[in-house]
């Protein structure tokens, strides 16, 4: 019985100093929900905080601290506050904490690790023919945007598996980041196929593979070696050029590891560049192409000229005809003034004629008149001058 008693009195200082040291860890998918709780067994009343990575207040038992925020409240209870975040992203990665506020404080913490997918993988095949005309075939076998780096292997018809290392390229965040693989085969037969396999934690036991059949490349092969044959017909060069033929396969299928292995065929056939005749000729077409395009550009700009033109011309006409209406209205003008002008001098000349006759018949009369006088004046002083000598003597 006291046994009992001293265990539980002992229980709660434990489970107290466990929800302080309490940590977990929680691995969610991007675009998934993550839930959070903070559950603690003690009766005592006490309050419950979530605080973000960054040190952020989330929710102080149930008032969140931000009104428009993503998180969202789940359950509050007096030992019990539980969160969600909804489309987790690589933001929302990092250590959350719980606090629980009672005679003292305690702490649990909670490691989000966000995990990312890598997207189907692009399964490249290039067939490269040597100068000793020795052939092998280089596949590449790329996928993007993946967290933590995927697992790629090579998957061989007859079930033989083999890992050929993996290149990885961080993006710039430096969380996500884009892997490739190749694989060099120098000996394969029309019927072999060969499967490119990607493993990641956020598959969840599945993998994507993307599966190539050799027969694909038969063609193109026969291809290469007569366009081969051709150039060195036709060239004084002793050397023969390395030639390539690329497939690229970007269709991918999912499956688990009890699950069998498909074989589709390509999704498509790029074009071959054999030899440097096939340069010159692609070269040739690519500029005759940007040639009309220039011409077809240099055509649109002189119909646009020709078209700005027009419009300048008829406005110009347009302008001139206007022009000549007014300067012929102002001429009429001036000639009806002129007239008008002329007509009222000639009235007011035939008026004043008569007046200015008179007034010199008068002025003439005035002076014959005064001279007159003085004639007369002058001829009775000298009689008079003539008759006072006789007297005399």
């Amino acid at each position: 019985m006291w046994w009992r008693v001293l265990s539980l009195l002992a229980w709660f200082p434990l489970q107290e100093a466990f929800l302080t040291n309490h940590k977990e860890t929680i691995t969610v998918e991007e675009g998934q929900n993550l839930t959070l709780k903070c559950v603690t067994a003690l009766t005592k009343a006490a309050s419950l905080q979530w605080l973000t990575p960054s040190g952020f207040t989330i929710f102080l038992n149930e008032r969140p601290a931000f009104k428009n925020s993503k998180y969202q409240l789940l359950h509050h209870s007096a030992n019990q506050l539980s969160i969600t975040v909804p489309n987790v992203t690589m933001q929302d990665e990092g250590v959350y904490k719980c606090l629980r506020y009672s005679s003292s404080v305690s702490t649990k913490e909670v490691k989000v690790i966000v995990l990312a997918t890598p997207l189907k993988p692009i399964l490249e095949a290039s067939i490269v023919r040597s100068q000793n005309r020795e052939d092998h075939i280089v596949f590449k076998c790329s996928t993007t945007r993946s967290k933590p780096p995927p697992q790629i292997t090579w998957l061989l018809g007859d079930g033989t598996e083999l890992f050929s290392g993996a290149h990885h390229e961080f993006e710039t965040d430096g969380k996500k980041c884009n892997t490739t693989s190749t694989l060099t085969v120098h000996t394969y037969s029309k019927n072999s196929t060969v499967n490119c396999v990607i493993r990641h934690k956020g598959l969840q036991g599945k993998k994507l593979v993307a599966p190539f059949q050799f027969e694909n490349l038969v063609t193109d092969e026969e291809t290469v070696s007569d366009a081969l044959e051709r150039s060195s017909l036709s060239s004084q060069d002793t050397q023969q050029p390395t030639s390539t033929v690329s497939v690229v396969v970007d269709s991918s299928t999912l499956e688990t590891d009890k699950e069998e292995k498909e074989q589709t065929t390509p999704a498509f056939v790029l074009p071959t560049e054999a030899s440097p005749q096939y340069l010159g000729v692609a070269r040739r077409k690519s500029g005759i192409l940007l040639l009309t395009l220039v011409s077809f550009l240099i055509f649109i700009l002189f119909i646009i000229v020709q078209l700005f033109i027009m419009k300048l011309r008829k406005a110009h006409v347009t302008w001139k005809r206007e022009n000549d209406i007014s300067e012929n209205t102002l001429e009429s003008y001036r000639s009806r003034s002129n007239n008008e002008e002329t007509s009222s001098q000639e009235k007011n000349g035939q008026t004043s004629h008569p007046k200015r006759c008179m007034d010199y018949i008068t002025k003439l009369y005035s002076d014959a008149k005064t001279k007159r006088k003085e004639n007369t004046q002058h001829s009775m002083l000298k009689e008079k001058h003539t008759q006072i000598p006789e007297s005399i003597v």
